[in-house]
Formats: structure tokens, C-alpha cells, sequence
């Protein structure tokens, strides 16, 4: 059975902006000058046969820099490696690159908020989704916590044929929830979104089972695509909690280990 980790984050040190590290969230993990043979080790590890690579969508990162260090990583491994790249206002250079796919966080790219501390729609990349749309380029997002507006009142009304992946299954992780998840609000958000045709949800970062197991339910697993979120998980520490769940069919595994990103890669009309 084929595995692809869709969702693994590529980071050096060097790509942090100076004079900003103290505020780097993510300075806590220990990166290698060769973070790529990391996440390697990981995938045979876990036996995963390909990986998507993207680096952190901050803008505390020289994010120009990390992106053609994906798209060169990935020319250096092109049986391994699918290089994403953060989302910017040129994607047909991207895609010219080799790019196979743009991913968006909204809180790390870019502050959504009024002055009134209300969440707001950004209009930045506007362009960029209606030539993802045309090209049938997917968008890996973490949309933030008003996912289901952004989905159903910004994009999907300007591009709604646009292939969307909604990390995380679109789930909050709340300070005061010890930065878990919510099973109610993971469950609303998908009965929210599940019936727009185009739209995907990976299981990174999804720990309990008793998450994935509504989610099966809700959106069944056609729709539902692996990935690891390393570093701050391994792909085998979400491969064996996908496989506890003993009422998964094989087809099932199959879909969400790779049926369902493959198709998304390969997309034709």
C-alpha cells in the first residue's frame, strides 16, 4: 500500500529573519543544517513513499528563500520530495519551477484583523487562486479560526471549482484546551464544509481517535488525506493511530493514505 505525507514542513535556521527569532514559534524544535534527511529517516521510518514539503508560512521567514530551497531539495530527490511552496502573488513562476501546489496559513502570513480586533477576509491572493483554479493547482490552508466564512463567503464564492486541502481538519487548538482540539468543533466545522465537491481535510496533527472517528463519519474517506505535520509530529505517530481504528476497510487506507492526494495532484477535467 502507497503512502504519501502530505503535509511536512521544511525549515533552516538560516531563513529566520534577523532580529526576529525570539518570536520564531517554532524555535523551540532543533533543526539540522539538513533538515531534509530528517524528514528522509522519517519516511522509512514509516515507509512512506513520497512526502510534500512546504516551508513555515511566516512571515517571521526570508520566505523566498525557503521557497526555491524547496523546489531545489526536491529536484535533488524528485522520487521522495513534492515541493509546495507559500503562497505568493506569482504562481505561474512557481509552477514553471516544478511546484506542484501552494500552501497558506493565515495567522502566520499575515494578521486578519480589523481595528476593532474583528477577523477579516485578506484579498491578497486573489489572483493566485483564480490561476489555481484554472490550472487545478491545490491550496493547502490553515484558515484560521473563521474557516467556514472564509471558505464559504471568500473563496469558494470567487473560485469554486479551486481544489482546497483545510488542514488539521479544520480544527482550533485552544491555550486553554492545552492546545487540543475540540470534538464538537472539529465535528461542526465539518458538517459545515462537507458538501462542497472540491474541498479535502488532511489529519495532521490530529492525536485522538476519537477526532478521526466522527470525521470518518462525517466526510467518509474520500475525502480525507494523511499527513504528518513534521516536526511537531512523525508520520509514524499518525500512521498508527489511523491504523488502531479497526473498523477502517483497506480501500478506506488506501484513500487517505493516497488515492485521494494522487487525485488531487493529478487532476483533469
Amino acid at each position: 500500500m502507497k503512502i504519501l505525507d502530505a503535509h511536512c514542513h521544511i525549515h533552516k535556521p538560516q531563513w529566520n529573519i534577523p532580529g526576529q527569532e525570539e518570536k520564531d514559534v517554532f524555535s523551540r524544535y532543533q533543526y539540522e543544517s539538513d533538515d531534509e534527511n530528517q524528514i528522509l529517516a522519517n519516511m522509512v521510518e514509516a515507509g512512506v513513499d513520497q512526502t510534500i514539503i512546504f516551508p513555515y508560512a511566516s512571515i517571521l521567514i526570508n520566505l523566498e528563500v525557503a521557497n526555491h530551497y524547496t523546489v531545489a531539495v526536491s529536484r535533488r530527490y524528485p522520487d521522495k520530495f513534492i515541493p509546495f511552496t507559500v503562497i505568493d502573488n506569482k504562481p505561474d513562476y512557481w509552477t514553471a519551477n516544478g511546484v506542484k501546489g501552494f500552501k497558506e496559513h493565515v495567522y502566520g502570513q499575515r494578521i486578519l484583523r480589523d481595528s476593532k480586533g474583528s477577523e477579516t477576509f485578506s484579498q491578497d491572493f486573489k489572483e493566485t487562486y483564480a490561476y489555481m483554479e484554472k490550472h487545478h493547482i491545490p491550496l493547502l490552508l490553515h484558515a484560521g479560526t473563521n474557516r467556514v466564512q472564509r471558505l464559504q463567503q471568500d473563496i469558494f464564492k470567487d473560485t469554486p471549482d479551486l481544489l482546497v486541502i483545510l488542514a488539521h481538519l479544520g480544527a482550533d487548538f485552544p491555550e486553554a484546551n492545552n492546545h487540543q482540539p475540540r470534538i464538537e468543533q472539529v465535528k461542526n466545522t465539518l458538517s459545515s464544509l462537507k458538501d462542497y465537491p472540491t474541498l479535502y481535510f488532511d489529519i495532521s496533527a490530529i492525536t485522538d481517535v476519537d477526532i478521526l472517528l466522527p470525521a470518518l463519519e462525517i466526510v467518509e474517506s474520500e475525502k480525507l488525506i494523511f499527513g504528518s505535520d513534521f516536526p511537531f509530529a512523525k508520520p509514524i505517530e499518525t500512521l498508527r493511530l489511523l491504523k488502531s481504528i479497526k473498523s477502517l476497510s483497506g480501500r478506506d487506507l488506501e484513500n487517505i493514505l493516497y488515492n485521494n492526494i494522487i487525485k488531487l495532484l493529478q487532476f483533469k477535467e
